[in-house]
């Protein structure tokens, strides 16, 4: 027993010195920085990334202020994808017509404005007219109103204007002025509500006029001219068929970018709840990425709603339409007999969802008899690929074309329309004496609307071509940015610089010497993003994820900015 309790004491130092020794190691441990811990708060103060994004640990001090490091790049200047703009003003022309009387589909587009939040930074003011019976919000069928969103409300600032004719240029002349000089803004934006009927008939159905008038593009010329002096970053029509050569050309002087549809437009017309609160949070938000949201909004909720149709939308970059309307000139007088052969009207009618489009997967035809042949409406690029001729004339009117596309939305369903189209009048006298009359007055060259002159005895008037080859085959503007007539001049996100730099100089950038900065993005179909060429710099920037990258050509690497540590950083 003695010998046993003369070794307990030294074996219980030897347990009480390991002991000490892993409670100093454990203590030091503890004091020691986790390299886990400080991955995820580096993580946490990252800026928002693609999902697929691998990017490197930037390091930091106590406060999370970058410490610059290694990988990081600040010779690079970041570029805005905004203004400085801090206000703005949304001016609606609504003229409900029967569409508000019969549906009360205005009505329920000003619920979605209200729904929005608009009104502190970005004014909405819309003129009320043309209606018999409006559903809602007290709106009177007596007379002309102009009201006000603010406050989730709709509030009455101008009554008793009289029975105002939508139709005539000087009610939308007087509206335009009231807007510019009662509520003046950093930026402008306006829209047209109601039935469009193409380049000849023009907008509009007034319930209190003559079923025949309308408000032709010369007369919208007119009343944009007479308030010159403020210039829209956006005309937009929420109205069908109005996507076209002639329509754009007369609104390029007043507008930066349209936004209009080529199809005829469901009775969801626009979705404005989306759009109207991004602009809202953001005014300064740069003019191309807005049309996107706005053409986003009417495709999805097209796509999501049993009452929603097939639908096309785009965002016309205005300074490329007059070089447009001069490459069409230069293809049409080349390929002037293959065009009189062949009637290259659309037989397109409206296509319905519904129901019967969720259980068999297919888009319907409406039941109503109305096509686009009977507005005269000709998909533009549809004609290119149909027509078989080949050689620089055709070359320059498929660059022209996709430098006029900014942004293009379609819902799922696959038809003909890519977007712009033009107006021939095959075969119909009467239509041609009214496209005279629109088209003189707006300054189209006589040699042009002589030329037109020809459909009307055209052999092929009855002879419709038939689209659906084209149709089957035509993969989205997607398929031309890799090929000799793309906005990026041959070149994906992948490949060099050098392509997107000749695409900018190429496509639409430049326009008579003027540069409008955060306007000059372009969209890159094929790749989902969109791209600036600036100071020999290639920028990238996803809108979804909010992420902005650089190309380094000399070293063939991505970059992307970190606006928490203000620096840019290696893609891996």
């Amino acid at each position: 027993m003695d010998g046993k309790q003369k070794k307990k004491p030294l074996l219980l130092r030897i347990i009480l010195g390991i002991l000490v020794f892993f409670g100093i190691l454990f203590i030091l441990l503890m004091i020691l920085p986790d390299d886990e811990d400080s991955d995820s708060k580096d993580s946490e103060n990252d800026t928002v990334l693609s999902d697929d994004t691998e990017h490197n640990d930037h390091g930091g001090d106590d406060d999370g202020h970058s410490s610059g490091g290694e990988d990081a790049k600040h010779d690079i200047e970041p570029v805005s994808v905004g203004t400085d703009a801090k206000s703005a003003t949304i001016m609606i022309y609504m003229n409900g017509s029967d569409l508000e009387t019969k549906a009360g589909e205005a009505t329920i587009d000003i619920s979605e404005m209200l729904e929005s939040g608009i009104g502190d930074k970005v004014n909405v003011i819309i003129q009320t007219m043309g209606t018999k019976k409006w559903q809602d919000y007290g709106i009177s069928s007596k007379t002309a109103q102009i009201y006000k969103v603010k406050d989730k409300k709709l509030i009455l600032l101008e009554d008793d204007l009289g029975q105002l004719d939508c139709t005539a240029p000087e009610t939308l002349s007087r509206f335009i002025s009231y807007g510019k000089t009662n509520y003046p803004a950093d930026r402008y934006i306006f829209l047209f509500w109601d039935h469009g009927g193409g380049p000849v008939y023009g907008f509009g159905y007034d319930e209190w006029q003559d079923e025949e008038a309308s408000l032709t593009l010369d007369e919208m010329q007119k009343a944009f001219s007479e308030n010159a002096d403020i210039h829209f970053d956006i005309i937009g029509m929420d109205c069908c068929i109005m996507a076209n050569m002639e329509t754009c050309y007369v609104l390029s002087p007043f507008c930066k970018y349209a936004v209009l549809s080529e199809d005829f437009e469901s009775g969801l017309g626009w979705y404005y709840k989306n759009w109207m609160q991004h602009f809202e949070d953001n005014p300064g938000m740069s003019t191309p990425l807005l049309g996107k949201k706005i053409i986003d909004g009417v495709i999805n909720a097209n796509e999501d709603s049993e009452e929603g149709d097939s639908t096309t939308m785009i965002l016309v970059n205005e300074r490329a339409v007059a070089d447009l309307k001069n490459k069409w000139t230069d293809y049409a007088y080349a390929n002037s007999d293959k065009l009189l052969n062949v009637n290259y009207s659309r037989l397109h009618k409206a296509k319905g969802k519904g129901i019967i489009t969720d259980l068999i997967g297919s888009w319907m035809d409406d039941f109503s008899n109305v096509t686009m042949a009977d507005f005269y409406v000709s998909d533009m690029l549809s004609i290119v690929e149909s027509l078989g001729a080949e050689g620089e004339k055709t070359d320059d009117l498929r660059t022209a074309l996709k430098a006029c596309a900014a942004y293009f939305g379609h819902t799922s369903d696959s038809n003909e329309l890519t977007g712009m189209a033009v107006s021939l009048p095959y075969g119909d006298p009467e239509y041609y004496e009214q496209l005279t009359k629109v088209y003189t007055k707006c300054g189209f060259d006589a040699d042009y609307i002589k030329w037109l002159g020809k459909f009307v005895d055209a052999e092929g008037v009855g002879n419709y071509h038939d689209f659906s080859g084209f149709e089957e085959s035509w993969g989205g503007w997607a398929s031309y940015e890799n090929g000799n007539y793309c906005t990026t001049g041959g070149c994906s996100v992948q490949g060099s610089v050098q392509g997107y730099e000749q695409g900018n100089a190429q496509c639409g950038v430049q326009y008579d010497g003027q540069c409008s900065g955060e306007d000059d993005w372009t969209y890159d179909y094929d790749e989902n993003v969109w791209y600036l060429y600036e100071n020999d710099v290639l920028y990238l920037y996803d809108d979804e994820t909010d992420l902005m990258c650089y190309y380094d050509e000399a070293g063939d690497e991505y970059y992307y900015y970190d606006e928490g540590y203000d620096g840019w950083y290696p893609m891996e």
